[in-house]
Formats: C-alpha cells, sequence, structure tokens
C-alpha cells in the first residue's frame, strides 16, 4: 500500500481535489483546496493519478461532516464534506474554467436549490442478491444501501419495503429498481432483462407495496422506446396537478429530478420565449412546452420517445387555447421539416447527456433563427456544442441552476444570440 502525502490546490470538473506529487497530477476525491492530506495511489496512468484520501492532515475551513453514512465509498455525492457556500463557489469556477474554452469570460449567476437533501424524485437503484444499492466510485463494485439522503423521504419510506418484497419473490434476473415521485405519489418500477417476462406469473405478496404503483419493466433501460412496461399494481399513471388541471405523467419518461429548481428554470425559459416563435428541442412530456405556450406565439415540441409524446399530447388538449404541435420523432429528423414550414424566433435545446447531434447543429446555423436556450447536465458535451455554433451565435448569458446539490454535476441554461453581419 503505496502512502504519500499531497497538498490540494484546485478542484477538478468530477468535483475532486487536485495535487501534484513528483510534478505528476493526483485527483483525490472528497477533499479540498488548501488542504493537505495523507493518499493512497489507487491508479497509475501516463497522465495522471488516482488516490483515495487516508487522512486530512490540515483541514479547509470550509469542510464539515458529512451527513450521509455512505459518503466515502458512494460515488453519487461529491460535496457532501462541504458546506453550500464552498459548494456553490466550486461549481461556478469549474464552470468558468470550462468556458474559457469558447471565450466567454463574462458572468456567471448561481440560481441555489431551497434544500440540499430530500429533493432528488428520481432515483435508480441496483439490485444485487435482493438488496438495493449503488456502485462506489469509479468502480462497478456494488454497496447496499438503506436510505439516500438526497431522495425524497417518500422514496426513502418506499426503499425497505422494496426490499422485502425482493426477498419474498427472491428474482434471479433483476437488474435495477427506479423510484419516481410526482407530488406525494410514489412509482417503482423493477427492470429485468428483455426476455424475463415470466416473472409476471407469479408474483408474490403483491400487497407489501400497497402504498405505491408498481410497474414491471422489460429491456436494456427504462427510456427506450423498446422497453416494455406492464402496470401489476396500483394506478398505471402517475398525476400532477398543474394550474387547474390534472396531468398525467409516464413513468418512463424524463422528468427534472428537482421540482422546486425545475420551477425556477422553467419560469425562466417562459420569460425568454414570450411573444417568439419556438422549437423546444428534446421536449419530453410536454410540461415546458405547455408553460412556454402561455406567451409565446407559437410552440413546437419535438420528442423521439413515444410514451412521452403521448403525454404531451394529451397535456396539448387540456387548453385548446395554446398554440402548440407535438412532433414524434429525433431532433436531427425533424427539425428541418419545422424549419421549411415556419420561421423560428428561438429554440430551446435541453438534449441528454450526450449533447445535441451533429446534424441538429448544421441545421440552426443554416437557419433564420436569431436565439439558443441552451440547457444542459453535461458542461463537457455544452462546450463541445457552443464550439460549433460559436461561429454565427455568441454568449448572451449563462446561469447555474443547481437541480444537483451534494454532486458534481451542473444544469446550465446558456443564452445565446445571432451575431450581427459585419
Amino acid at each position: 500500500m503505496e502512502k504519500k502525502i499531497v497538498d490540494i490546490f484546485d478542484i477538478s470538473y468530477e468535483g475532486s481535489g487536485v495535487g501534484k506529487l513528483d510534478g505528476q497530477i493526483v485527483f483525490v476525491p472528497k477533499t479540498l483546496c488548501g488542504e493537505k492530506v495523507e493518499i493512497e495511489i489507487l491508479k497509475r496512468t501516463k497522465n495522471f493519478l488516482l488516490a483515495k484520501q487516508q487522512k486530512v492532515i490540515e483541514e479547509s475551513d470550509e469542510r464539515i461532516k458529512p451527513f450521509c453514512p455512505y459518503f466515502d465509498v458512494c460515488g453519487g455525492c461529491a460535496f457532501q464534506h462541504c458546506n453550500y457556500g464552498c459548494e456553490k463557489t466550486i461549481k461556478t469556477q469549474v464552470l468558468k474554467n470550462e468556458l474559457k474554452k469558447v471565450n466567454y469570460f463574462g458572468e456567471i449567476d448561481f440560481v441555489e436549490s431551497e434544500t440540499r437533501f430530500a429533493y432528488r424524485n428520481k432515483i435508480k437503484l441496483e439490485a444485487r442478491q435482493n438488496e438495493l444499492g449503488y456502485f462506489k466510485q469509479k468502480s462497478h463494485e456494488f454497496f447496499a444501501i438503506d436510505f439516500c439522503p438526497i431522495a425524497t423521504k417518500e422514496i426513502n419510506a418506499a426503499i425497505p419495503k422494496v426490499k422485502d418484497f425482493l426477498k419474498v419473490n427472491d428474482f434471479k434476473n433483476l437488474k435495477s429498481v427506479y423510484f419516481k415521485q410526482v407530488q406525494k405519489s410514489v412509482a417503482i418500477v423493477c427492470l429485468f432483462n428483455k426476455n424475463e417476462k415470466k416473472v409476471l406469473k407469479n408474483i408474490k405478496n403483491i400487497e407489501i407495496l400497497s402504498d405505491f404503483s408498481v410497474f414491471f419493466a422489460f429491456g436494456d433501460i427504462l427510456e427506450s422506446n423498446s422497453t416494455q412496461i406492464f402496470n401489476v399494481f396500483g394506478k398505471e399513471k402517475l398525476q400532477e396537478f398543474l394550474e387547474d388541471n390534472v396531468v398525467e405523467i409516464d413513468v418512463s419518461s424524463f422528468n427534472q429530478v428537482n421540482e422546486k429548481v425545475a420551477e425556477k428554470l422553467y419560469e425562466n425559459l417562459t420569460n425568454i420565449v414570450a411573444g417568439k416563435r419556438v422549437v423546444n428541442a428534446y421536449s419530453g412530456q410536454g410540461l415546458l412546452t405547455f408553460k412556454m405556450a402561455k406567451f409565446a406565439k407559437f410552440v413546437y415540441g419535438i420528442e423521439y420517445q413515444k410514451s412521452a409524446h403521448k403525454s404531451a399530447e394529451k397535456l396539448k388538449s387540456l387548453n385548446e387555447e395554446y398554440r402548440i404541435e407535438n412532433i414524434c420523432g429525433k431532433v436531427e429528423d425533424c427539425l428541418d421539416l419545422v424549419l421549411l414550414k415556419d420561421r423560428i424566433d428561438i429554440i430551446v435545446l435541453d438534449p441528454a447527456r450526450e449533447g445535441c447531434d451533429q446534424k441538429v447543429l448544421d441545421l440552426i446555423l443554416k437557419s433564420d433563427i436569431s436565439e439558443i436556450a441552451y440547457v444542459s447536465c453535461n458542461f463537457s458535451t455544452l462546450v463541445r456544442d457552443l464550439k460549433v455554433l460559436q461561429s454565427d451565435f455568441s454568449i448572451e448569458k449563462v446561469k447555474i441552476f443547481d437541480m444537483f446539490p451534494c454532486t458534481a454535476n451542473l444544469e446550465t441554461l446558456v443564452l445565446l444570440k445571432k451575431k450581427c453581419d459585419s
């Protein structure tokens, strides 16, 4: 076991402390700037070292005791060992460093989360031998948990009941369990391999989960169009109250995990699109499309997942005075058709972590679109796409919406405007 002492002088974009050892960069998770730490080298590469903190010799004034008992091993949270002010500073500086790559040196606003814990309304737990848990940091080594402090209290109350249900049934090919909360209702989705539908025939003691909506899904990932989902107990759709309407939420569709911060993000976006003709790309279940249509001249929502598109169509029908057209398909396949038939003022991009397809960026650059509102949960692909767009667009404003407190993830809104012809 090789132990060394290093001084931490920076924080990486993944949230790890950065030090130097014999002239080589070393990454040490769960450490802070200004700390002197004893480390164990876990991995050596040509360009860097990866280490584990063994002991903090000199602590930062920002260091606090982590709330979560699994913090030292879990790969989910990066900043439970510091106060919120320190976390905000780190996240803002990380994004500033990334945006220098596209020559943005302006201000970055920070929209706080009301709480650092009990905010997350959706989690995915791995399943192993009737236990539920996460993977250890930088590995696929499973460890069991009894609760997750960043998940809502309702989800945490469901975890032990699901464990009891799994022990009774002893499913051999269960991959993971999703917990999704909409308002006060919680849905539980057990994900199996696609060829395991025989488990539907003999489900035991489902009454253990009588307080929840329960689904069995068969496929690679929950959000895929090819995944088959069966409602085995409780309501088939979760319900959310939107203004004076009851909205049905599909269990497999994407939703923002921090409801309060999502409201602030959506309010910001609705103000940006007021009075404009809009494309809402990667529009999910249509909630944002619905909200924007109250203020915009017209909104096109484009979404690939079929179940999400169906939800968006139901939402559209609740108020016919809103000008909405929902399109089911990939953005890269459908955007050009929209641009051919209508003059779009602004496009809202909110892609998955993989960012936008190159064809989408090319279509935007060739169009008359004058504004882009780019929402991203992955600043690496965000910066990649901004490098392409900056030939014709300049960055006007950047905001961090702290959708994921305690983690190294960022939800970022970047507003771009087309450059004037010289």
